[in-house]
Formats: structure tokens, sequence, C-alpha cells
């Protein structure tokens, strides 16, 4: 049974959301202005269960790097709130709880697509696997997926590895496709309530550690990996045009140490995520975590992505990238 109609309205409840929170928006600060107070204060969005932000830009967060960047455009404190998902964090961008967002390219994307007031100041990492998961005694391919149901979180970029998986194998129209939180992906595949689950980064090689079986990843599908950008919202940039180049030499800096001791970072990393720090390596190579503001892998990414959403009718408004990213300003 077909269940397209389906897919497309989960893909977009990436930010179905958004016009609710535009028109009953949360009370909107002034920009890296904090209630009662007169410090300025920038305030940063990511995804993921941790405690603080990872990669590059949460070293340079932990270190001070990134502070003492901004410090000469005024800012005196940054302070950070995670979201279980990118819609979540569209919504807070969209009533303008956030000055800066970390996450997927998908999202991110349909939230341009949809009129977000917001730029791409960089990347914080490029290539991110997805890993497609089954029960101990599931399907053992993704072709026995013919008829079954595949969990994943809606509106990421796992969700857009799943409808390309399946698009490439001809099961678009037999697979039905299920909104599920990450965390509650071992419940269900402990239970074999769905067929597979797409799990991201830490979860995905976490769940396989456990004996579940993976029968598919998104490296064996270069154009379906991941990207995790960072989007400034425009009303920030009009206010500080030097952020994104400030932005970028925090997480050079940080990117420098890293290399350098590279032990200490996965230490940090596996403390603020919360995962074993085997499964942080295994998810987080260093080389996913690019120097450059706009490396060509990562535009290149965001471009299959924007291609993919257009071609599946999951956002209806094209826009060129170069118009999306925001000038390097000294």
């Amino acid at each position: 049974m077909s269940d397209l109609p389906s897919r497309r309205r989960l893909l977009r409840g990436a930010v179905a959301a958004t016009a609710a929170a535009a028109a009953s928006a949360l009370p909107v600060f002034s920009i890296a202005q904090q209630q009662g107070s007169s410090s300025q204060v920038l305030r940063l969005g990511y995804i993921g269960p941790g405690k603080k932000p990872a990669n590059a830009t949460g070293w340079a967060l932990r270190q001070g790097h990134l502070l003492r960047e901004l410090a000469p455009l005024g800012f005196k404190e940054i302070t950070t709130r995670n979201f279980p998902n990118g819609p979540d964090l569209n919504e807070a961008f969209l009533s303008g709880a956030l000055d800066v967002g970390i996450y997927g390219d998908t999202p991110a994307v349909v939230a341009r697509s949809r009129g977000l007031d917001g730029q791409l100041i960089g990347f914080d990492a490029v290539g991110m696997n997805v890993w497609l998961l089954t029960p101990r005694n599931g399907v053992r391919s993704v072709k026995e997926l013919e008829g079954q149901s595949i969990g994943v979180a809606r509106g990421s970029y796992m969700h857009r590895y799943v409808l390309g998986l399946l698009k490439e194998n001809g099961l678009q129209k037999s697979v039905k496709v299920i909104h599920m939180f990450p965390r509650d992906g071992e419940a269900a595949l402990d239970q074999g309530s769905i067929a597979a689950f797409a799990a991201q980064i830490d979860v995905g090689p976490l769940l396989a550690s456990r004996g579940y079986p993976v029968i598919d990843e998104a490296e064996k599908h270069p154009t379906l990996r991941g990207t995790s950008v960072i989007v400034a919202s425009g009303k920030l940039l009009a206010a500080a045009p030097g952020l994104p180049a400030a932005w970028t030499r925090a997480r050079r800096t940080a990117l420098q140490e890293i290399r350098r001791n590279s032990a200490d970072y996965y230490a940090f990393h596996s403390e603020v995520s919360g995962f074993p720090l085997e499964i942080v390596k295994v998810s987080h190579p260093l080389s996913h975590f690019p120097e450059a503001a706009y490396p060509p892998e990562g535009l290149a990414l965001l471009d299959e992505v924007k291609k993919f959403l257009l071609a599946e009718n999951l956002v209806s408004r094209d826009f060129a990238l170069s118009e999306w990213r925001a000038p390097q300003q000294a």
C-alpha cells in the first residue's frame, strides 16, 4: 500500500509548526540583549541530548575561543539550549528565541525555502553517517523492507537518507515511514514494532554495539550523507556583520587544538554527549570537521539536499546557495 502522501506530510512537518510559532510568537528579546541586563548575550541552539554543544564549535566554546572572538563585536556571554530535532529548533528561530542554530542540513534547507530570515555562516560537520538497524531477528536487506515500517525522526538528515534509500530501491510506495525520536528507537526495535530504524551519529553505532544488525549506512550512498550547518538570524547579522568571520576563526583555533590533542577532545565530547568514548570516535572522525567556512564537499551535499527536496515536492521554492551564505567579513 502506498504511503507516499503520509511520508511527504512527515517531512513537511519539519516546519509545519512554524506558522503557528510565528502567529503566537514567544516573547522576542532584542538581539543578544538579556532581559533586565546591559550584557549582550548570544543565544545558541543545537541538536542533541548533550549538556553542551560538541564538535569544533563546542570545543571553541569550552576553551573560550568563541567568546574571545565575539567579544570585540559586543558579546559578553553565550548561552546554549538543546533541542530534540531540527523542526523544534526552527520554531525557536521563527519565534525570535535564538540568534544562532547548529543543526542538520535538511531542516535548515526546508526552513530557508519557507522563508526563514537566516543565513548560513559555516559547517560544523560534513559527511555524517546514518545507520539503518533492524531487530535482532528482523530483515537482513533493504529489499526485504517491502511492506514494512521504518522509524526515523521526521525532518532530519536521517529522514532524507531514508527517503532517498527507498527511492533508490523502488520501495517508496511500499514502505511506511513512521516518525520516531532517537530515544525511542531501541525500544521499538526490541519490541519488533518496526522493521528498521534510521539512527544518527552516536545512536547508530551504540545500537549496533548492542547487537542490532546494520543493513545499510549512508556512507554507502555518498549523496545521502548529512551535514551539520551553522545558521545565524538575519537580525543578528545586520547588527554584527563580522560574526561569520569571528565564528570561523574560533572554529579554526579549536580545530588546531583538537588535531594536536584528540584524546582530550574526545574525552570532552564523550562527557558532554553522554556517549561512550569509542562510540564518539566512530561517529565523529576528525575528517568530518572542516576548517573552511564553506567547504566544497559541504556545499555539494547541501545542493543535493535542496535538489532532492525540490524533486520530491517537499519544498516548493528554490534558492541559490550563494545567496544563503553570509559573507565572511573581517
